[in-house]
């Protein structure tokens, strides 16, 4: 499939990382990756991932043409501005090829799960264009915190138009 044709799916409504699922990561940090998102990365003609540290403690997953954009994104950045060169180390830094196996597993690095402190239950949160995958318990209280205050938010996402 033309890089053309996925990009026509995708703009007209065709399947996109969405919902949460929970799955185990086991003692040698293989995570199941949802049947779902198995379901798009096979309509995008990919069998494996991206996955890097976010600013949050999680990981993100791209899609490997997902993640040829941020690349372009990061390669643009400045190399004196300081949150600029913390996002390239950080982020962009971080990324490792996980291939997915014949089971729909990946192998999680151990320097990313130490980062997002991965122990069992996993949380994968689908986001559109990439996923993340979170430690359960931080991502509850992550979450928790983040809504402690709805009007904030609320007035901060009128602003943006949603």
């Amino acid at each position: 499939m033309s890089k053309s044709a996925i990009w026509c799916q995708w703009t007209l409504g065709a399947k996109v990382f969405k919902g949460h699922y929970v799955n185990s990561i086991n003692e040698k940090g293989r995570l199941s990756i949802p049947s779902k998102f198995r379901d798009v990365l096979s309509q995008w003609n990919t069998d494996h991932l991206i996955i890097t540290k976010s600013l949050d403690k999680c990981l993100m997953a791209f899609a490997y043409e997902d993640w040829e954009k941020m690349e372009r994104k990061a390669s643009s950045l400045s190399t004196v501005r300081k949150a600029d060169i913390i996002f390239k180390r950080h982020v962009m830094g971080s990324a490792e090829e996980c291939q997915i196996d014949s089971q729909g597993r990946i192998l999680v690095p151990a320097s990313l799960r130490d980062y997002a402190d991965l122990k069992k239950k996993c949380l994968i949160v689908g986001i559109v264009d990439r996923f993340e995958i979170w430690d359960i318990e931080i991502y509850e209280a992550y979450m928790k915190d983040a809504l402690k205050d709805p009007e904030s938010l609320r007035t901060e996402l009128a602003e943006l138009g949603l």
